[in-house]
């Protein structure tokens, strides 16, 4: 964009437009091959750090899941496990050397300056004494859910607790309201910026969708927003009339009730733009968690803990969820896009949200998830 600025707006430039053309090219080339190298280069030169976990249970087995990518900076030497039936036994292909309590001594042995706490039930005193003087002696403990979030970039759900939810640093902007009120500002300023721009298509697509099948060219959709409190949302209609006339379900994969210009506007994501109006009137947020049906909330609520949080802020067009995970339409899908929301929940900012929305234009160009 800045190249083409210059472009245009200096008339002295002396390099004909067809430089710009071949800089595009040479940028998105370069740049892959830049990342492939970059990603080789960090793999092969980068000494990890040896660690040790401390828990062989659920935990433990996800954060050595995780921390099993080559791009990993740590190298798991082993776990330690306060039963000592479990010593021998291997957690994901990982060996359990022994019991918590012969720390000191497998650290020595293996070079290890840094533990990593897999546990996610209360700790016992005991156990916590321990901790307390391997940190003396000189050993950085790290709890999985630093590691996990710093790594990750997304919360562990089904291992956090209510004490994680109290003392976890983050859920700062919360409870800030001139942060609120800017963010507010500034949804109400693009957004209506954007409803502008895009006022033609709006107005082509009606026409299209009308041409295309019977029925509204708009269509309403009641969704569960920030407090848990329901509104009305305003899409162009994608499927054919009383596609849901047998309840409310996913969208699927080719789904056959998608018309054909709904396949196209879906693809493009023109069928969301009408969602600008709800970011003006504040019952959304261009960036924030995407907002669900009521009728799925109810039962994602039941089966997926700290499902409400999600509620706690506007629900957003776009969000950190939609940029790092594909479309979800099932439960586990669910439960991941819940994980990616809690980490912008956790660390949002305003400078997140303006890296999500570049991000979200690479989404939108390369038609990635769209059902």
């Amino acid at each position: 964009m800045f190249s083409s600025f210059l472009f245009y707006s200096l008339p002295s430039w002396k390099y004909g437009r067809g430089i710009l053309l071949i800089q595009m090219a040479a940028v998105l080339v370069l740049t892959i091959i830049w990342r492939r190298f970059f990603a080789l280069l960090f793999h092969m030169s980068v000494e990890k750090e040896n660690v040790l976990i401390l828990g062989a249970g659920s935990c433990g087995k996800d954060i050595s899941k995780l921390l099993g990518s080559k791009l990993s900076p740590y190298n798991i030497v082993g776990f330690l496990d306060d039963d000592p039936r479990k010593i021998g036994t291997k957690v994901n292909d990982i060996e359990v050397l022994d019991v918590v309590g012969r720390f000191p001594e497998i650290a020595a042995g293996r070079k290890v300056k840094k533990a990593i706490l897999a546990i996610t039930g209360i700790i016992p005193p005991e156990l916590m004494k321990q901790l307390g003087s391997f940190r003396l002696n000189g050993i950085n403990i790290v709890t999985m859910f630093d590691i996990y979030e710093k790594l990750a970039m997304r919360i562990p759900v089904r291992h956090i607790k209510d004490a994680w939810i109290v003392f976890s640093p983050g859920f700062v902007l919360i409870s800030k309201d001139y942060i609120q009120r800017i963010k507010r500002l500034m949804d109400f300023l693009v957004s209506s910026a954007l409803f502008l721009i895009f006022f033609p298509i709006v107005i082509v697509t009606a026409i299209a969708i009308k041409l295309d099948s019977p029925g509204p060219a708009f269509f309403r959709q009641e969704l569960v927003g920030m407090g848990n409190t329901a509104f009305i949302l305003w899409k162009f209609r994608s499927m054919h009339r009383n596609a849901e006339e047998n309840g409310a379900v996913w969208a699927e994969k080719n789904d056959t009730r998608v018309t054909r210009v709904g396949k196209w506007i879906r693809r493009f994501r023109i069928d969301e733009i009408p969602q600008l109006i709800n970011v003006i009137k504040g019952d959304m947020s261009l960036i924030g968690p995407r907002p669900e049906r009521p009728e799925f909330v109810k039962n994602l609520e039941k089966e997926i803990p700290y499902y409400s949080i999600r509620h706690a802020v506007r629900p957003g067009i776009t969000g950190w969820a939609q940029i790092n995970y594909r479309y979800g339409a099932s439960l586990i899908d669910a439960r991941m896009k819940l994980e990616y929301d809690l980490y912008y929940i956790k660390n949002m900012s305003l400078v997140m949200d303006l890296k999500i929305l570049l991000r979200t234009i690479g989404v939108v160009l390369f038609m990635e998830g769209a059902r």
